[in-house]
């Protein structure tokens, strides 16, 4: 009998180590999948926002929409930053010589390092007539500073970069290549698009041509000044 209790009692003590060593099992098993589902999760790291605003001025039919940096965690560098996205708005509602504006815009690229808006649009230019509008504004997010292609491109890297160009353009059925004055550049995605109006006085249409930031990256700057104080 007294063997009996015993077996018993061994076999319950057995069972319920067994029990602790599954739970334990289980338990690690359980931290593994939270470990792994934390290290996978793909967090969105851009520190600010962007609302959509507009200046309109129906005397001379002019609506334009540009958009403002909100919610970035410098006051001072998002108002300088907000002062450049602004400018463009300024500059066909303020100014005598255009009427019949319309401009809307898209962001090409926006992360923590660049934010990239493209202006699209059209005007009646005084003396001029209808034309068509392209613009943009890059922004150093870091700094404030404004990306353009002559602080983007490194100054004696400049007849690569346009080698570069030519070849496209040529490529794109354009004989002649690169013609042109006063390149200008917006991102979009993972390209640079350099755009420019041909030297043709006839010409109303924009050439734009898109390049892979990986063809140009030995070319470009990656720093574009301090960020400005008080």
């Amino acid at each position: 009998m007294k063997l009996r209790k015993n077996i018993i009692f061994l076999l319950l003590a057995l069972m319920v180590l067994l029990a602790g060593c599954g739970q334990g099992s289980q338990q690690s098993s359980d931290d593994q999948d939270a470990e792994n589902t934390e290290s996978n999760v793909s967090v969105e790291d851009v520190k600010y926002d962007i609302s959509k605003e507009s200046v309109e001025v129906k005397d001379k039919n002019i609506e334009i929409f540009y958009p403002e940096v909100v919610d970035y965690p410098g006051e001072l560098l998002m108002g300088y930053m907000n002062q450049s996205l602004k400018e463009i708005a300024d500059i066909y509602s303020d100014s005598t010589s255009y009427s019949n504006v319309s401009i809307d815009y898209e962001i090409g690229k926006m992360d923590d390092d660049i934010l990239s808006v493209i202006f699209r649009g059209s005007a009646n230019m005084e003396g001029i007539g209808d034309i068509n509008i392209l613009d943009s504004v890059n922004l150093d997010v870091i700094s404030s500073n404004e990306i353009e292609y002559d602080n983007f491109i490194k100054e004696d890297k400049e007849d690569k970069v346009k080698e570069i160009l030519d070849e496209k353009l040529k490529d794109m059925g354009m004989e002649n290549g690169l013609e042109a004055e006063g390149i200008r550049i917006y991102f979009k995605d993972d390209n640079v698009v350099f755009y420019y109006m041909p030297l043709d006085d006839s010409a109303k249409e924009f050439v734009e041509v898109s390049v892979p930031m990986t063809e140009i990256e030995d070319y470009t700057n990656e720093s574009f000044g301090e960020a400005p104080v008080n």
